[in-house]
């Protein structure tokens, strides 16, 4: 790493321990970081999942072929859980290990709430295509519940003929941010599928631009 990409590496640090990040930094970052993070599993399916949207490729497109597999699968009546992509423990020591070798230390689960937020609203309406036929599938959405933000696929399973709508969690992180009315006793979270939302900065608080619900 040369001294102008070392001053770079500094910057991001310094906006990431400060809180003082938004999306868009994340979205810079990521690209940055791009060619260091071959080895790092987590930094680098993120990475590519941002740059190439639907044309994604490797332990994410496997991941949603896996999804769409076990959709089609309920429609069947045979029930399997869907995990999240990576899950915060994941992220959280990709983020981490990546600073460590820069010889950083490691940052606070409170940046690493943020840091999934933003990747989250980075990844809204992405369209899902089928790996065969290049087709659309589905969509990601972001939602949001009392306690939780989510990054939900959104995909159909045919049953008896007809195809009934299906979502599930992509990516997860706690709602830090915006009192939410839970819908339902569920908590059934919020689906913005309309709405652009954006995650912006104002003066190291993180804000997120959604209608008021």
């Amino acid at each position: 790493m040369d001294k102008k990409e070392r001053q770079l590496v500094d910057y991001y640090y310094t906006k990431f321990a400060d809180r003082s990040f938004d999306e868009k930094d994340v979205f810079s970052f990521l690209l940055f970081i791009r060619e260091d993070v071959q080895d790092n599993k987590v930094m680098k399916e993120l990475g590519d999942f941002i740059v190439q949207r639907e044309n994604c490729t490797g332990f994410v497109k496997e991941f949603f072929e896996e999804c769409k597999q076990i959709i089609e699968n309920l429609g069947k009546g045979r029930k399997q859980k869907i995990e999240n992509l990576f899950s915060f423990k994941e992220i959280r020591n990709g983020f981490n290990a990546f600073f460590i070798d820069q010889g950083y230390e490691k940052m606070t689960p409170e940046v690493i709430n943020d840091f999934i937020l933003c990747i989250i609203s980075l990844l809204q309406n992405v369209k899902l295509l089928s790996g065969d036929s290049n087709k659309e599938i589905g969509h990601l959405s972001f939602a949001a519940s009392s306690k939780e933000l989510f990054l939900m696929g959104n995909m159909k399973a045919l049953h008896k003929g007809r195809f009934i709508p299906v979502t599930f969690p992509v990516l997860s992180v706690r709602n830090m941010y915006e009192k939410i009315k839970p819908q339902d006793e569920n908590d059934t979270p919020y689906l913005f599928d309309n709405e652009i939302i954006e995650v912006e900065n104002n003066n190291g608080q993180i804000i997120i631009t959604f209608p008021t619900i």
